[in-house]
C-alpha cells in the first residue's frame, strides 16, 4: 500500500513502540483492511495480526498496551493474590457458557485463560494457567465408567475365537462385516474434563431446554459409514428399517452385521425379519463390552462435537449431527479401528 513502509522485526522494538504498532494495526483492521494487508504493511506475520485482533476483542485498547516482557515463567506473577481469589470465586459460581467465554460449559485451561483475559485483560499461556490451577488445588477430572457386569472371559473368547471365526466366514463367503450401534444426542450434554478443587466432584450445569435426537450408524474397516439421524424412540422397527437400507446399499453382497445385546436386536420381530432377509446375518458382541465395538468410537467423536455446541432447537441439533457425520471421511472412519481395544477388527 502507498505510504505504508516496512518496520522490520517488531520483536526488536521497545515495548512502547510495539504497543503503538499494535494500535496502528488494529486501527487499520477497523478501517476495513484485511489481516494480510496489515501484516504486509507493518512487516509482521499473519499470526501476529490475529493476536492483536484477539487482544483488542478481549480488552479493547487497554488490551493493546505494553505488557511486562520476559519469559513465560514470569507470568506466574501476572495475577495478584486478590485477583487469583476472584478467578476462583468466579469459577466456583458459574460455568464458561454462563460467562459467555465461548469455551463450552467445562472449566478447561482454555476457559480459565479466557476468564482471566476477560476479568483483567491479561493473556496467559495455557501452561501458566495450568500452574495456577495446580497452585489453587484444582485438577482435571473425567468420570470413570466401569461395567461391573462385564465378563473378562467372555470378552477374551470373543477376541480369540468368535470374531476370528466370523472373519474367516466373511472372507470365504465374500461378506462385508459392518459394526452398528445406536446413540442418543441431547441438548446440554457435555464431554471431556472440567477443572474443580481437589477432592470435589466436577459439576456439569444442566439446562431446562430438553430435546434430543437419535443416531443409528454402521461402519466398516474400509471406511464405510452409513447412518440415520431421527427423532423419536429407536425401536426394532427403526432397526429393521436401517437394516433394509444396509441391504439396499450392498445389493450384491452378503452382510455380517455385528451389534450389541440390546433387546431390540434380539426381538421376535427382528428374528422374523431375518428369516425373510438371509442376505444379512446378525452377530452379537459380548455383553457390557462397548469398548470392543469400533462404532462406539464414532459415537464418542460425535458426542464430543455436540458437547462443544449449544443447539437451541431440535432442528439445529439434527442438522448439526447430520453435517458432522458427513465430515467423517473414510480415512477418519478407518482411524477409529486404530484404537487399542478394536485393532483386532482391522
Amino acid at each position: 500500500m502507498p505510504g505504508m513502509g516496512e518496520v522490520g522485526d517488531a520483536r526488536s522494538l521497545s515495548g512502547e513502540a510495539q504497543a503503538a504498532l499494535r494500535e496502528r494495526g488494529v486501527g487499520m483492521l477497523g478501517q476495513g483492511h484485511s489481516h494480510s494487508q496489515v501484516a504486509a504493511a507493518l512487516g509482521v506475520g499473519l499470526r501476529t495480526v490475529a493476536g492483536w485482533s484477539a487482544r483488542f476483542r478481549v480488552g479493547g485498547m487497554d488490551g493493546l498496551r505494553e505488557r511486562r516482557r520476559g519469559r513465560r515463567a514470569g507470568e506466574q506473577m501476572a495475577l495478584s493474590q486478590p485477583q487469583q481469589a476472584q478467578v476462583v470465586r468466579t469459577m466456583m459460581g458459574s460455568n464458561p457458557d454462563q460467562l459467555e467465554l465461548g469455551e463450552g460449559v467445562l472449566w478447561s485451561r482454555g476457559a480459565v485463560r479466557a476468564l482471566i483475559a476477560k476479568l483483567f485483560g491479561v493473556a496467559l499461556s495455557r501452561q501458566t494457567v495450568g500452574r495456577y490451577l495446580r497452585a489453587w488445588g484444582w485438577s482435571s477430572k473425567k468420570p470413570a465408567k466401569r461395567w461391573a457386569q462385564q465378563d473378562p472371559a467372555r470378552v477374551g473368547a470373543w477376541l480369540e475365537h468368535e470374531y476370528p471365526a466370523i472373519q474367516a466366514r466373511a472372507q470365504a463367503q465374500g461378506a462385508k462385516i459392518l459394526w452398528a450401534d445406536e446413540m442418543g444426542l441431547r441438548a446440554g450434554q457435555t464431554a471431556g474434563t472440567s477443572y474443580a478443587p481437589v477432592g470435589q466432584r466436577a459439576v456439569t450445569p444442566l439446562t431446562g431446554k430438553r430435546f434430543a435426537v437419535n443416531v443409528i450408524s454402521a461402519i466398516a474397516n474400509d471406511g464405510t459409514l452409513l447412518f440415520d439421524v431421527f427423532c423419536g424412540y429407536g425401536d426394532e422397527i427403526r432397526f429393521m428399517d436401517f437394516a433394509d437400507k444396509l441391504i439396499a446399499h450392498h445389493p450384491d453382497r452378503k452382510i455380517f452385521l455385528i451389534v450389541d445385546n440390546h433387546s431390540i436386536h434380539k426381538s421376535a420381530a427382528v428374528k422374523l425379519w431375518q428369516e425373510d432377509h438371509p442376505q444379512l446375518e446378525l452377530f452379537f458382541l459380548p455383553p457390557y463390552a462397548p469398548e470392543v465395538n469400533p462404532d462406539e468410537y464414532l459415537n464418542n467423536d460425535v458426542h464430543a462435537h455436540v458437547a462443544r455446541r449449544r443447539p437451541s432447537t431440535v432442528s439445529q441439533l439434527t442438522e448439526m449431527a447430520v453435517d458432522y457425520l458427513h465430515t467423517r471421511t473414510p480415512n477418519i472412519v478407518r482411524n477409529y479401528f486404530q484404537a487399542p481395544h478394536v485393532r483386532y477388527a482391522q
